[in-house]
């Protein structure tokens, strides 16, 4: 399987540290616009180094691409791959503007490649079984809940803090709170109402994004969601977690941890593999098998989706119906 880079950055790393694992792979280019940083990629994985992926696109044969790059960076990437039958791997969130990300859906359709969105934590085991045993025996779901609490990302002058960039913590960061609210109810969001926070943070130099947020959501089955964010968490206080009550089963994990709770019954799942490992495996052998991912392309244009329609809403003071343009 010949595999090439578009970006490489740490998240880019994360995943060639993974695949040079596996036998079946063959990391053939790297490209960013750094170039100094594909050649310290090929230096070590092997390879050549590109600046320009239009050039890497049209010079190399590859079989799959990993395209590591900020949202504001999507461009064209991933409708040349489309074009090219190249099957692709996109961090998320797969783009800056529903719009952009609607357009390179209808590339993925009429081409009929493979295509898997870095929602890394769907591969968590213990994510995996908390949410097997809820479909299997909790019945109907009510409440999901999440919250995440961190710091400001990067320097000042990374363009994380500005919201022209980045899209804010929910869109780039707490994006995978609220794809873990939309695959463990297996449900479509339909109702989004948000709270943004703003002035928290405003004496930070070149910093425009939210201190914190709430969204509140209404699932097609009429369960209700909350995802709670801030990035004015102090260090020690950082943390990451979520719920789910259902009628007969209540999950609450604490990091990478579930805990199942079944009447007087608690059962601790603990994680036991490397989720990065698992959901690039996954999206290798679905391209050796011809099978569509358990991500593809689809969930991230929902799941980015549901944070557009939440900065809007905080923005407006309004609730907002999904969809919010025809896909």
């Amino acid at each position: 399987m010949r595999v090439g880079f578009i970006g490489c950055g740490s998240i880019a790393k994360a995943h060639v540290e993974r695949l040079v694992k596996m036998n079946d792979v063959e990391l053939v280019a790297f490209c960013d616009i750094a170039i100094e940083r594909a050649r310290e990629f090929a230096r070590k994985y092997g390879g050549k180094a590109y600046q320009d992926y239009h050039e890497m696109l049209d010079k190399e044969k590859l079989d799959a691409c990993f395209i590591c790059i900020p949202p504001f960076s999507h461009n064209d990437q991933e409708i040349l791959c489309a074009e090219k039958g190249i099957h692709f791997f996109v961090e998320k969130p797969v783009a800056l503007t529903l719009e952009k990300a609607v357009e390179i859906l209808k590339a993925v359709k009429k081409a009929g490649i493979i295509t898997q969105v870095g929602y890394v934590l769907r591969f968590m085991d213990s994510f995996r079984k908390a949410r097997k045993i809820l479909h299997e025996k909790g019945g109907r779901i009510a409440l999901f809940e999440a919250w995440r609490y961190g710091g400001v990302v990067g320097e000042k002058k990374h363009w994380w803090r500005r919201k022209e960039l980045s899209g804010g913590q929910l869109v780039e960061q707490s994006t995978h709170q609220v794809d873990l609210a939309r695959w463990f109810l297996n449900d479509d969001v339909e109702l989004v109402f948000a709270s943004f926070e703003t002035q928290l943070l405003n004496d930070l130099p070149d910093f425009n994004i939210e201190s914190a947020s709430i969204v509140n959501m209404v699932f097609k089955s009429k369960a209700i969601g909350v995802v709670t964010s801030t990035c004015a968490a102090q260090p020690a206080g950082m943390t990451t977690g979520f719920r789910v009550v259902s009628r007969h089963i209540q999950i609450v994990a604490s990091g990478r941890e579930c805990k199942v709770i079944e009447g007087d019954k608690v059962e601790v799942l603990k994680p036991s593999v490397d989720p990065f490992f698992e959901e690039d495996r996954h999206f290798i052998e679905c391209i050796k098998r011809g099978e569509e991912t358990e991500v593809p392309y689809i969930e991230g244009v929902k799941t980015l989706e549901v944070t557009i329609a939440a900065a809007r809403s905080a923005e407006r003071g309004e609730a907002l119906r999904l969809p919010l343009i025809p896909y």
